[in-house]
């Protein structure tokens, strides 16, 4: 390892290169990258005779894994540390020196092997499999790039097709390679099954699937039945697993990368001479000829999915700079929007997108969807122009303006001068915006409600206003009857005694007399 390191930095490669090459970690690279021979033999020399900390437990630990073949490193450390309590070695040292007495003395680990059983060869056009993939290939520059695979193979006659992009794959790509394995097909099959992945599943909730929301249109639109592999268990879609390796170690792997469009027609060129020419090894049977049968048993397909996304609400989490992060760009939103765990409501139409909050769908903000990557879409902040030529103290007193000069104002605002020192202008404009044309009676009780609870925030403040102007609204809505009470009829012709004033007048005199008495 060290003799290719030094081989490939006299080549001229960065350190992260060679520990792509070599798949190794960046750090190992890092540590050998200066060192010379001769210090490399002096280390190995050093590290061969130093006693070990592990040393001291070596007639233990080697006791153990005779008697239990199967006894992993994690499990040695846990015995070690319930019984000495305290160890001064890490579980990485602790795995090295396992594996070193492993093969020092002839102990390899014996691991119980998972039983299966061989299953009934699905009948023609019922199902297919699908997985994603990934590779690095070397481009005419000489410089790399990943690549993503998109693999989808027919169960029966072990058809294939394969689609690469040079991007992540999203919800909406993941479709367009349905699409486009369905067209290559000529048609779809009763099921697909599926790993669990972030581009199609949001949860299994216990076996409750959650999809996200536009593969969930999808499957409405096309209504194809979704099997969904259980989690970390590639064995029960071992068809497409094989796939997936296949095209990248037979196709890709050690191809020069040009652009994806010809590496797809590529990829298809070679599906139809090898991919799918090839006498498959489990059925002994050529894909595509068993495939010329199967066709016929595959469902139509219906008007290939349009994309809405035009008109979806997506939820997404505010991020702790407040930046709301979609399609790999971030979009701004006001400064004290951000709350932990705070979602809001992106609603997409065509080149625009507006950011709303959750539960009043109160717009927060509008921005124009930028086709770039990785680029921050800014907003022009309530007065953020203006407050650049302003001193602290002149905003100061204009947001105090905006609040009336009150004492709760003038507590909320010092607090939150203090608490948030780089971000107070801010905070001061975007309070200044939102108390603009409130009511200021529930502006000063969503003050009075912010100061009990200490929550020192102009988007918290925001929220409280909200809060109190929707109470209120429930309030103003409620419907008071008069209560219908009626005098019995025994009662009605009744009249209460009344008393001549003169009579109290009298009373007082008296109780005046003896109280001078």
């Amino acid at each position: 390892m060290f003799a290719e390191i030094q081989g490939y930095k006299s080549k001229g490669l960065n350190k992260s290169q060679v520990a792509r090459r070599l798949e190794i970690d960046y750090k190992t690279v890092h540590k050998y990258w200066d060192m010379t021979p001769d210090e490399f033999a002096s280390l190995r020399q050093r590290t061969e005779s130093r006693e070990r900390k592990v040393d001291k437990y070596k007639d233990e630990v080697l006791a153990w894994i005779r008697e239990h073949r199967d006894l992993s490193s994690a499990q040695i450390y846990d015995w070690l540390e319930e019984k000495y309590h305290v160890l001064d070695f890490k579980d990485r040292t602790l795995r090295l020196y396992v594996n070193h007495l492993r093969e020092e003395h002839k102990l390899p680990k014996v691991v119980s092997a998972r039983q299966f059983e061989e299953v009934d060869e699905l009948p023609m056009g019922y199902q297919a499999q699908v997985d994603l993939g990934q590779i690095w290939l070397d481009k005419p520059d000489k410089t790399r790039i990943k690549v993503y695979c998109f693999g989808m193979v027919l169960s029966h006659s072990r058809h294939k097709y394969i689609y690469w992009i040079d991007k992540p794959f999203t919800t909406q790509t993941f479709i367009e390679a349905h699409n486009k394995a369905f067209e290559y097909f000529g048609g779809m099959p009763k099921e697909v099954v599926y790993d669990q992945d972030r581009v199609l599943v949001v949860s299994e909730n216990h076996g409750d699937i959650i999809y996200t929301e536009g593969f969930q249109n999808y499957i409405n639109s096309l209504k194809f039945k979704v099997y969904l592999c259980r989690g970390y268990d590639p064995q029960s879609k071992g068809k497409i697993e094989a796939v997936v390796k296949y095209a990248k170690y037979n196709f890709a792997k050690n191809r020069t990368f040009v652009d994806i469009d010809s590496f797809n027609d590529d990829s298809l060129k070679w599906l139809e001479r090898r991919g799918n020419k090839k006498v498959h090894e489990t059925t002994k049977k050529v894909p595509a000829e068993v495939f010329a049968l199967e066709k016929e048993h595959l469902k139509p397909i219906p008007t290939l999915f349009v994309n809405t996304t035009n008109t979806n609400s997506l939820t997404y989490l505010v991020r702790k700079n407040n930046t709301v992060f979609y399609k790999q760009n971030r979009y701004q939103v006001p400064t004290g929007t951000y709350s932990p765990g705070k979602e809001v409501k992106l609603i997409i139409k065509k080149d625009t997108m507006e950011i709303k909050n959750q539960d009043t769908e109160q717009l927060i903000i509008e921005h124009k969807i930028s086709q770039d990557k990785g680029k921050l879409v800014k907003i022009e902040h309530y007065d953020r122009n203006e407050s650049k030529h302003c001193t602290s103290h002149e905003i100061y007193n204009k947001v105090l303006k905006s609040l009336d000069h009150t004492e709760k104002a003038n507590e909320f605002v010092d607090v939150l001068k203090i608490e948030k020192p780089r971000h107070f202008k801010d905070q001061f404009a975007l309070i200044m915006n939102t108390v603009k044309n409130q009511d200021k009676s529930i502006v000063q009780r969503a003050l009075s409600y912010c100061i009990e609870r200490k929550l020192f925030s102009a988007g918290l403040l925001k929220d409280a206003i909200q809060y109190l102007k929707l109470e209120e609204n429930r309030q103003l809505n409620k419907k008071y009857f008069k209560a219908d009470i009626t005098t019995p009829s025994k009662y009605q012709d009744l009249k209460p005694q009344v008393r001549d004033i003169r009579e109290y007048m009298s009373a007082l005199k008296e109780d005046k007399r003896k109280w001078k008495n």
